[in-house]
C-alpha cells in the first residue's frame, strides 16, 4: 500500500482495529460469509461504514464511499502487480482485507485520518496542550518562536499534529495565526523514513512511512471544488517590475499579505456564449473549497516541504494539481518552489540510482510513481501548461523547476523552455536561458570532464569549435548516449527557422546568450545557422538578433563568421544592422589582420555617422600600434562631418600611432578650434582600452 501504510500506525490503534474488524466478520448474518470472512479474513466492501464506526472514527457517508473506492482500486492494482501478496486474491478486487481497511483510514487523502486519537499520558497531553497554546497566542512572535524551535517532545508526535490540524481548520482563528498553524504542522510532523525492519525483496519496494495525519491535515486545507472558475485575467494588476531579478526568492506569504495584484480580480462561474470571443482573456482554476485565504494555503503548501518528499505519491500529484488550478498565485508558485527543491531526484532514473541500492528492483507498476512513464508524462504536461500562467512569477518559476528535473537532452523540456524565450516578463525570458545554458553545460562530472577535454585540444593548438565537438563526443561515448549539446542546439537552430518572425529572432537571440554562458562557442551547426539568418532572413530585426548572437557565439579569427559579417557591414541595407556587424568584427577580428582592417576601412564610407564611428573606434581595436594602413583610415576621419566621428578618430589615432610623441602628433593633426580644445583637454585621460576576453 501507498503513502498511509497500516505499519505507521500504533500498536494500540492496530489492535483496536483488528479487534474490531473480527468482530464486524463475527456479527455477520449470512453464516457461509462469516466462515469466509474469519478464514480467509476479507469483508465485502458494503460492510465498510460499519467496520469504521466499530472502531469509534466519525465521518461522513459521502467520505465512506471514497475509501471504499480507493480501497478497492488499490486492491485491484495490487492484484495485477503481485497477486501472491494480496489475501484473498481469488475473491477478486471487490473485498475489503484489513490492511486495506488499515490504508484507508490512514490514506491522508481522506479526513478520517485525523479522527483517529490515542490514549495519551497525563504528560503527553500537557505538553500538547500547551504547544498548541503557544501557537494560538495573539503575540505573533510569540507563535513565530513556536513555530521555528519547537519542543523536542512535541516533533514527530501524530497527536500533536491533530490538535493543530482540528485548530487549523477552524475559520474563527485568525488568518495570520492559521499561517503559523500550518507551518508548524510542517515543522513538527514525521520526517520521511524507510519502514523498519527487513529489508524489502527483490521483487518488491521498500515502504516509507510517512505522518498521514500532517499530509492529511495540509491536503485538506488546498481541497479545491471539482468545478472550473475563469479569471478574467484583465483584471489582474500584476506587473513585473523593470528590474526583477531571476534568482531572488521573496517571502511568498509576506509577498501575499502585502500583494494588492489579487484585490480586483473578477471571477467567473461560465463564458456566456456573447462573450465567447473573450476566451483568450479568461483563464481556468478551481475555487478553494476549505480554506479561502491565499496566504494560509502558501502556508500550507510550504508545510510540505517538511513532512514529504519525492516518493510520496499523494503529495507530488497535489502538488502538480495546485500548480495548475489554485486561483491564488503565491500558493501556485510555492508548489512550484516545493517541486523544485525535489526536482534533482524526481529526474533520477532507475533504481541504482532510487535509491543507490543494486540489489533493489520492482515492476514499472510498482515503482514509485514519480518514476513511471505516465507521471512523468503527466509532470511535463503540467510543467507545459504552467508555462501559460496569468502570472509572471509562476511561469519564471515553472522554467527553473524544468531546469532542474529534465534529463540532460530532454527534447520536449527543452522545446517548452525555448518557447519562453518570447515570454513577456523579462525575468521569465532570463530563466529561459539559463536553462537552456544549464542543459547546454551540462551537469556534475559531465561538466569538468567536457571542459577538460575542451581545454586540453585547444592547448593543443585545435580551433575552440572542433575542440568542442571533440569533446563532446568523447563524454557522449563515454556516457553511452546522444550528447546532450545536441538537442540543445538543434531545438534553438530549428526555431531560428520558425515561420512566426518573433519565434525567429527570440531563438537567434538567445542562441548567442546561451552559448556564451555554456562556454561554448563556435558550435559548427549553431554558427551556420546564425550565418544562415543573417544572410537568408526577410525580416531585419531577425538578422539584427543573429548579428548580435554571433559576436558572443562566435570564435577571434573565425574565417566563415568574418566573411558573413564583413558582407553584413558594407552591403546590408539597414544601418543599425551595418553598425550591429561592424561591433561584431571589432571583437572577432584578430588585431592587425588585414581583411579586417580592410573591412573596416570600407566602412569609414558609410553613409550613416553611427556606422562610421563604430567602425573608427573598431580599428582601435583591431589595429596593431604604428599600424601604417590604420593610422592612415583613422586621420582621414578627422574632418568627418559628425563631432562623434571625429572625437572618435583622435582617440583611435592616440592608442594606434606609436608610444613616444603620439599624443603631440595627434594633436597636431586635430583640425577645427573646439576639437583642438577638447583633445588638448581630454588627452591625459586617453588610454589603451582593456582588452577583451579570449573568444579563442
Amino acid at each position: 500500500m501507498t503513502d498511509g501504510a497500516s505499519a505507521s500506525l500504533p500498536f494500540e490503534q492496530l489492535s483496536k482495529f483488528k479487534n474490531g474488524f473480527e468482530r464486524e466478520a463475527m456479527l455477520a448474518n449470512d453464516k457461509l460469509l462469516r466462515r469466509d470472512a474469519v478464514k480467509k479474513g476479507s469483508l465485502p466492501p458494503d460492510r465498510l461504514g460499519i467496520l469504521i464506526a466499530a472502531v469509534g472514527v466519525k465521518i461522513s457517508p459521502e467520505e465512506v464511499e471514497e475509501i471504499k473506492l480507493a480501497v478497492i482500486a488499490e486492491r485491484e492494482h495490487a492484484l495485477s502487480v503481485a497477486p501472491e501478496t494480496v489475501p484473498d486474491a481469488e475473491s477478486g478486487p471487490e473485498r475489503i482485507t484489513f490492511e486495506g481497511f488499515c490504508w484507508g483510514l490512514t490514506h491522508p487523502d481522506f479526513r478520517a485520518t485525523l479522527e483517529i486519537e490515542e490514549t495519551l499520558t497525563r504528560f503527553r497531553h500537557e505538553g500538547i496542550q500547551e504547544y498548541t497554546r503557544r501557537l494560538l497566542n495573539t503575540d505573533p512572535r510569540v507563535r513565530a518562536a513556536a513555530v521555528k524551535d519547537p519542543p523536542g517532545i512535541i516533533v514527530g508526535d501524530k497527536q500533536a499534529v491533530r490538535s493543530l490540524a482540528r485548530e487549523l481548520h477552524k475559520p474563527t482563528h485568525s488568518e495570520d495565526m492559521r499561517v503559523d498553524l500550518a507551518l508548524a504542522i510542517g515543522a513538527i510532523a514525521e520526517k520521511p523514513r524507510e519502514a523498519s525492519g527487513e529489508h524489502a525483496k527483490e521483487g518488491q519496494r521498500q515502504v516509507k512511512i510517512y505522518d498521514s495525519k500532517a499530509l492529511g491535515a495540509l491536503r485538506h486545507t488546498l481541497k479545491l471544488q471539482p468545478t472550473t472558475i475563469y479569471m478574467d485575467t484583465r483584471t489582474f494588476n500584476n506587473r513585473e517590475p523593470v528590474d526583477a531579478p531571476v534568482e531572488v526568492e521573496n517571502d511568498l506569504i509576506d509577498i501575499c499579505r502585502t500583494s494588492e495584484s489579487m484585490r480586483n480580480v473578477k471571477f467567473q462561474e461560465s463564458i456566456p456564449p456573447e462573450r465567447e470571443s473573450e476566451r483568450a482573456f479568461l483563464h481556468e482554476f478551481r475555487r478553494p473549497a476549505v480554506e479561502q485565504s491565499d496566504m494560509v494555503r502558501t502556508a500550507a503548501v510550504l508545510g510540505f516541504a517538511g513532512c514529504a518528499d519525492n516518493d510520496s505519491e499523494v503529495v507530488l500529484k497535489l502538488l502538480l494539481h495546485t500548480a495548475i488550478y489554485d486561483p491564488g498565485w503565491t500558493v501556485r508558485c510555492a508548489a512550484l518552489d516545493v517541486l523544485r527543491s525535489w526536482s534533482d531526484d524526481i529526474r533520477k532514473e532507475g533504481p541504482t540510482h532510487r535509491w543507490g541500492m543494486k540489489s533493489r528492483w520492482w515492476p514499472e507498476l510498482w515503482s514509485p510513481w514519480r518514476s513511471r512513464d505516465d507521471s512523468l508524462e503527466n509532470f511535463w504536461g503540467v510543467m507545459s501548461r504552467v508555462r501559460h500562467d496569468p502570472a509572471w512569477q509562476v511561469r519564471k518559476r515553472a522554467i527553473l523547476t524544468m531546469a532542474q528535473a529534465a534529463n540532460l537532452g530532454n527534447e520536449r523540456v527543452l522545446e517548452i523552455v525555448a518557447a519562453a524565450l518570447e515570454d513577456g516578463s523579462s525575468a521569465t525570458r532570463q530563466a529561459a536561458r539559463k536553462t537552456l545554458a544549464l542543459a547546454l553545460f551540462g551537469r556534475g562530472s559531465y561538466v569538468s570532464e567536457r571542459k577538460h577535454q575542451l581545454l586540453t585540444h585547444v592547448q593543443q593548438g585545435i580551433p575552440h569549435w572542433e575542440a568542442a565537438e571533440i569533446a563532446s563526443e568523447i563524454t557522449a561515448g563515454r556516457k553511452g548516449g546522444v550528447d546532450a549539446d545536441l538537442v540543445v542546439i538543434e531545438v534553438l537552430v530549428k526555431r531560428c527557422f520558425n515561420s512566426s518572425p518573433t519565434t525567429r529572432r527570440a531563438a537567434a537571440a538567445a542562441m548567442g546568450d546561451v552559448m556564451q554562458r555554456a562556454q561554448f562557442r563556435g558550435d559548427t551547426r549553431a554558427m551556420q545557422a546564425l550565418l544562415d539568418v543573417v544572410r537568408n532572413d526577410p525580416e531585419v530585426l531577425v538578422q539584427r538578433a543573429a548579428v548580435q548572437s554571433m559576436w558572443k557565439a562566435g570564435i577571434q579569427g573565425e574565417e566563415r563568421t568574418l566573411e558573413t559579417l564583413f558582407w553584413a557591414a558594407t552591403a546590408h541595407p539597414e544601418p543599425q544592422l551595418r553598425k550591429g556587424a561592424v561591433e561584431a568584427i571589432e571583437r572577432l577580428t584578430v588585431p592587425g589582420d588585414k581583411a579586417g582592417i580592410e573591412c573596416l576601412s570600407a566602412c569609414l564610407e558609410d553613409a550613416y555617422a553611427e556606422v562610421r564611428e563604430a567602425a573608427v573606434r573598431a580599428l582601435e581595436r583591431a589595429s596593431l600600434e604604428g599600424g601604417e594602413e590604420a593610422t592612415a583610415a583613422a586621420e582621414g576621419m578627422l574632418q568627418d562631418s559628425s563631432w562623434f566621428v571625429r572625437r572618435a578618430a583622435a582617440r583611435a589615432l592616440t592608442m594606434i600611432e606609436p608610444e613616444g610623441e603620439r599624443q603631440a602628433s595627434v594633436a597636431a593633426k586635430v583640425f577645427g578650434r573646439e576639437d583642438k580644445l577638447w583633445y588638448a583637454e581630454v588627452q591625459g585621460y586617453l588610454t589603451k582600452p582593456p582588452l577583451l576576453p579570449y573568444l579563442g
